[in-house]
């Protein structure tokens, strides 16, 4: 279920026993936690709420916790986090959890406690009996990524529900100053709402005045330049991201990135991949892939390779050298631009 769903469920007091809510959307997941947690009164949560970390306590002590009657109150809520032991994870944790507590607890859970798992990751280890048990006998609420389409969606009924109305282009520049990141998204559009207060209403003027560019972004701004062979524009971004104190290293990496998946999507495109296929193929959020076929048109496969070979070079001189960043960014785009 989404979470509007769990909402609706919530206000209508008709909650299950066991929730596992599965996804890795930062935003969604504490929107969720925050929809359990007031579920119990305010007056009721010291002693019948509690959240507790896998990485740090024992499932046996949570479920010590949910098998115990509620105090003075309807219910008991007993939230886990980090279940690692969920997921394919091999690494050495400081607790290594006896998963048959929580097992036994599923296959009888108290009906007076309300047990939610919150697994924060994209895809859980199905092999596990845990895994198993916990989505036969739950409810999920599913907090993965939402595509571009279910953004735009939640943002106007978000800002319906605050008496502002925000533009479709102010849409459009806000997801892409996030690069559809959705919770940077709400936490930008939170700022966005306090400042219209008066005029209720966010357009792409609002946007382009009080969205931060991030490092994801002004990195796409440096390929733009890159590609259009704009070399004094490219060099004086690059300046002023090194100005900002961020990494030669990381501002490269991000750039190899980006070429990387404009040379996979300009190949992928030959073969007759659709944006979805893309996608689900290289593991990429839809709005990046859209980007990039936009963008991919622009570039011939010759000028792509070339580009992402000169930037694999300055990696390894970053690396393994003392040489100037900006020194050999700017042999870069002299090499680039003057390659036919």
């Amino acid at each position: 279920m989404k979470v509007d769903k769990l909402r609706k469920e919530i206000e209508n007091n008709s909650l299950k026993n066991v929730y596992l809510v599965l996804g890795e959307d930062t935003y969604l997941n504490n929107k969720v936690k925050e929809l359990f947690w007031n579920y119990i009164p305010e007056s009721d949560r010291e002693f019948n709420a509690a959240i507790y970390d896998m990485e740090t306590t024992s499932i046996a002590t949570a479920i010590a916790d949910a098998i115990s009657a509620p105090f003075f109150s309807e219910k008991r809520l007993v939230i886990i986090t980090h279940p690692y032991f969920l997921t394919g994870d091999t690494k050495k944790h400081s607790i290594e959890q006896d998963v048959n507590e929580l097992i036994g607890y599923l296959q009888n859970p108290s009906p007076d406690t309300l047990l939610v798992v919150l697994a924060s990751y994209d895809k859980l280890d199905s092999r596990k009996k845990v895994v198993k048990e916990l989505k036969s006998k739950a409810e999920i609420v599913d907090t993965s990524s939402l595509n571009e389409s279910e953004i735009r969606q939640y943002l106007i009924k978000y800002c319906d529900g605050k008496k502002v109305i925000i533009e479709k282009r102010a849409i459009d520049r806000l997801i892409q100053l996030t690069n559809a990141n959705f919770s940077k998204i709400m936490n930008e559009l939170s700022k966005l709402i306090i400042a219209t207060v008066d005029t209720k209403k966010i357009t792409v003027s609002e946007v382009d005045g009080l969205v931060t560019k991030s490092l994801e972004q002004n990195v796409f701004d440096l390929v733009d330049f890159v590609r259009d062979k704009k070399i004094k524009e490219a060099f004086e971004l690059y300046h002023e991201l090194l100005e900002q104190k961020e990494e030669p290293i990381k501002i490269n990496a991000i750039l190899i990135g980006q070429f990387r998946l404009l040379l996979q999507v300009k190949i992928l495109q030959k073969h007759s991949y659709d944006q979805g296929s893309i996608a689900s193929t290289l593991k990429v959020h839809p709005f990046r892939v859209k980007l990039a076929m936009q963008n991919a048109r622009k570039f011939s496969n010759n000028s792509l390779k070339s580009a992402y070979l000169g930037l694999a070079e300055i990696e390894e001189k970053l690396k393994t050298s003392s040489q100037n960043p900006e020194l050999l960014f700017q042999l870069f785009l002299t090499k680039y631009a003057y390659k036919k």
